[in-house]
């Protein structure tokens, strides 16, 4: 049965390369990012940061350093607020940078 719209079947020789893998074609290709200085740097500042809190709430709790009370607690808070983001993302850039499977640069959010 003939299509109405006008197409026909390619002649049994042609070949464009479509789907071989052994063809690197440069329509297909993905350019590779750079990597987000600014925000690895600030991922890093974060997870510093955070283990600094950590150690100031600990400090807090065992009276090595007085201060008011119960401020274990907002040291702690803090310590998990910065840490968690910032360790996260510093895994997503030591990934990118190692080139492991399934981590690019594009993962890290942008400044």
């Amino acid at each position: 049965m003939r299509s109405r719209a006008g197409y026909s079947k390619l002649p049994a020789d042609y070949d464009d390369d479509y789907g071989r893998p052994d063809v690197d074609d440069a329509r297909f290709r993905i350019p590779e990012p750079e990597a987000p200085k600014a925000s690895i740097a600030l991922a890093i500042f974060l997870m510093f940061f955070g283990v600094f809190a950590f150690v100031a709430a600990w400090l807090h709790f065992t009276q090595r350093i007085l201060g008011k009370e119960q401020a274990e607690i907002g040291f702690t808070v803090l310590g998990a607020m910065t840490f968690l983001p910032g360790a996260y993302h510093t895994y997503l850039a030591y990934g990118a940078w190692q080139r492991w499977p399934g981590f690019r640069w594009d993962h890290i959010p942008q400044m």
